[in-house]
Formats: structure tokens, C-alpha cells, sequence
């Protein structure tokens, strides 16, 4: 593969890997952290697992989306990351739609953006180590 293409997935690499990790960090910081909606709240409550109380266990829960969006954008230990943040969000789509069965055709929910948070991650996973060292050379 000629170096013009490697480094242009490298950078493809990196807007995916940046893509997800975005989304963990805004999806802890203003839904849950800044500005917590009603309905996630209301679906921590109906979950009955909660610790402190619903708000507390979703600020924390805001601050650790956070924490870990901003590892994935790092890069650190980058193909474990897309692994887990993949998982993660396999978990709570079950856990959200389990305790809100509206999320599945809600107009802002996440399913459809989960799809593309799947895809990013598989690039992610896919490009690491590959395109490192020729971006490096260049």
C-alpha cells in the first residue's frame, strides 16, 4: 500500500477514534452532568440501581462517560478501548430500551447512533497498528 493511502487512513483512524470518544464525553457531561434530562433520570430511578440517590448515581455515571471518552480519544490502549466502549454501549442499549421501550423509536434516541459508534469503533479496531508507524515516518 503506498504511503499516501496508509496516512490517509491513519487520519481516518483517528477522526473515528475521536468520533466515539466525543460522543462518551458529551454523552456524560451534558445530559447527565450539566444539564440532567428528566428521562434518564426517571429511567435511573425505575432501575432501582441507584446508589445515594438517581441524581448522584447519574452525575456519576455522566462523570465516568466522560473519564472514559476522553481514553478513547486518546488512543490509550486503543483496541481494549473499542472493545469495551462497544460492549458498554451493547449493555445500555438493552438496559435503556429494558426500562423504556419508547427509546426504541424516540426521534433523539441513540440506536441509530449507537449503529455509527459500532462502525467507528470497528475502524478504530480494525486500523490500529497499521497506520502508525507510516504517519509517524511522515
Amino acid at each position: 500500500m503506498n504511503p499516501n493511502t496508509l496516512l490517509q487512513l491513519h487520519y481516518l483512524k483517528l477522526a473515528a477514534r475521536f468520533s466515539v470518544g466525543f460522543v462518551w464525553l458529551w454523552e456524560g457531561l451534558v445530559p447527565k452532568v450539566l444539564f440532567p434530562d428528566q428521562r434518564q433520570f426517571d429511567m435511573v430511578l425505575r432501575s432501582g440501581w441507584w446508589w445515594g440517590s438517581p441524581l448522584a448515581t447519574l452525575q456519576v455515571l455522566g462523570i465516568a462517560q466522560i473519564i472514559a471518552g476522553l481514553i478513547l480519544m486518546s488512543g490509550w490502549l486503543e483496541k481494549l478501548g473499542q472493545i469495551v466502549a462497544t460492549l458498554a454501549v451493547v449493555v445500555m442499549m438493552f438496559l435503556v430500551i429494558g426500562n423504556d421501550p419508547a427509546a426504541l423509536h424516540d426521534p433523539f434516541g441513540g440506536i441509530a447512533k449507537d449503529a455509527c459508534l459500532f462502525t467507528c469503533s470497528a475502524v478504530v479496531f480494525f486500523l490500529s497498528g497499521r497506520t502508525r508507524d507510516i504517519a509517524a515516518a511522515c
